[in-house]
C-alpha cells in the first residue's frame, strides 16, 4: 500500500536505533509508509534509514501543543505513532483531533516508583493519547495487563509483542581483537555488565563478584558515562581485573563486543511494575541470548524461559550471583549453545516483527473498510 504516511513521536533523539522504534519503522517501511520521526533534535539525522524517512522538530509541552496542533499539515498523515509516554500527549490527541489511526508503542510504563516528575494533569494528557490508539505495542506479554490498566484500556483494545531486539542481530566481532584491545588475557572467563550502572540494575553484585571470583575478568559497558562513577570504580577490589568500556557505545557495537563476553548480568532490583516484569521488553537480556551469551539475572516470572532453556541462572541474592558465575563456567558451551537456542525459538525477532507488520496491516484494512 503506497502513498501512505505517518508520523512517529518519540521521547529521546537518541532511542530512535534502538530496537523497538526500528523495528517499527522498518515495519511501518515495509508496509509502504513515508515515515516522518519527530524528536526533540531539529537536526536529527535520518539518512541511513533510506529516503521514505524524514525528520522533525517536536516539543512536549502545553505552550509547543497550543501553537502548533491545528496545522493543516498534520492531515497528510495517514497515521499517528509515538513511544510512551511523553509522545503520546502529541500523537494521540493529534489522532483525535483529524481522525486518523493511531499506534502507542508502550516501550516504558510510567507508573509506580518510574513514574517520572511530570505532573498529573500531563500523565492524564499521555493517558488520554493511548486510549486514543487502534492498537498498542509492549516489548514482553507480561506487560500487556499492566499498559491495559494504566492507560484505562478497554478489554478488546488490540495488542501485539515486539520484543526489545534487533530483528537481526550485527554479526560479532573478532573474540581475540576485542580482548588484546582491552587487555583482558585470551582464556580469561569474562562477565559482562551493560547498561546503567545502579544499585537498581545489580551494580552492588557486580561489585561483590568482582572482589570474590578472582578467577574472573569483569567488563562494565556503562551508560551514560557518569563521572562519578568512573571515579569510583578503580578503587573497587578487584579493579586490576576491571575494564570499563568508554563511551558512547551506541546502539550496535555492544552487540557487536558481546564476542568477548562469556556471562552478561541481567539484574533488576526496582520496585516498579515494568521492571518486576522484564521478560523480553529487557534490551540487554535479548542483546546477550541473541548473541550467544548465557545470563545470570534477578529471579521474576518473566524470567522463568531463561531455566526453561538452560541459558542462564534465576537468583535471589549477591551470594547466589557470586556463585552463580561458577555454575555457568562449568558448563559454558553448553549454556551458549542454549542461548541462541532460547534467541531463535523464544524471543523470536523475526517471527514477531512478521507478526507486527500483520498487525499494522489489518489495521490498514479495517481502516479501509470502515471508509468503504
Amino acid at each position: 500500500m503506497s502513498n501512505q504516511r505517518a508520523a512517529h513521536f518519540i521521547s529521546w533523539p537518541y532511542l530512535l536505533d534502538g530496537p523497538p522504534n526500528r523495528a517499527l519503522v522498518s515495519a511501518l517501511l515495509e508496509l509502504g509508509y513515508e515515515v516522518d520521526i519527530y524528536t526533540s533534535d531539529p537536526a536529527l539525522d535520518v539518512t541511513h534509514l533510506g529516503p521514505r524517512v524524514r525528520a522533525h522538530h517536536v516539543e512536549y509541552r502545553y505552550q509547543w501543543m497550543a501553537r502548533n496542533m491545528l496545522r493543516a499539515s498534520w492531515l497528510r498523515y495517514d497515521l499517528f505513532c509515538g513511544t510512551t509516554e511523553d509522545p503520546m500527549a502529541v500523537a494521540g490527541l493529534l489522532a483525535r483531533l483529524y481522525r486518523r489511526r493511531c499506534v502507542t508503542m508502550a516501550d516504558e510504563i510510567k507508573n509506580g516508583s518510574t513514574g517520572g516528575m511530570r505532573g498529573n494533569r500531563w500523565k492524564a494528557l499521555c493517558r488520554f493519547g493511548m486510549r486514543a490508539s487502534d492498537l498498542t505495542i509492549v516489548n514482553t506479554p507480561e506487560r500487556i495487563a499492566i499498559q491495559r490498566e494504566y492507560a484505562g484500556l478497554d478489554a478488546t483494545h488490540p495488542f501485539v509483542v515486539m520484543p526489545n531486539s534487533f530483528v537481526t542481530p550485527p554479526a560479532p566481532g573478532d573474540r581475540s581483537a576485542l580482548r588484546r584491545e582491552r587487555g583482558m588475557p585470551p582464556d580469561a572467563l569474562v562477565v559482562c555488565y551493560s547498561g546503567v550502572f545502579s544499585v537498581g540494575n545489580g551494580a552492588a553484585w557486580f561489585a561483590q563478584a568482582l572482589a570474590q571470583r578472582t578467577d574472573a575478568w569483569f567488563w562494565g559497558q556503562v551508560v551514560p558515562h557518569d563521572p562519578t562513577i568512573a571515579g569510583l570504580l578503580p578503587w573497587l577490589d578487584g579493579h586490576e581485573r576491571l575494564v570499563i568500556e568508554p563511551g558512547p557505545l551506541g546502539w550496535t557495537f555492544p552487540s557487536v563486543s558481546m564476542a568477548a563476553a562469556d556471562i552478561g548480568v541481567v539484574v533488576y532490583l526496582q520496585d516498579a511494575p515494568q521492571f518486576i516484569n522484564m521478560g523480553t521488553a529487557s534490551q540487554r537480556l535479548c542483546m546477550f541470548l541473541s548473541m550467544g551469551v548465557p545470563v545470570i539475572a534477578s529471579r521474576q516470572a518473566s524470567f522463568q524461559f531463561i531455566e526453561d532453556y538452560d541459558c542462564g541462572v534465576l537468583v535471589d541474592t549477591a551470594d547466589e550471583f557470586v556463585a552463580a558465575i561458577g555454575t555457568i563456567a562449568g558448563r559454558l558451551a553448553e549454556m551458549k549453545a542454549n542461548a541462541l537456542r532460547c534467541a531463535t525459538e523464544f524471543i523470536d525477532a523475526a517471527g514477531h516483527h512478521a507478526r507486527l507488520v500483520e498487525a499494522l496491516r489489518k489495521l490498514d484494512a479495517s481502516n479501509q473498510a470502515r471508509q468503504n
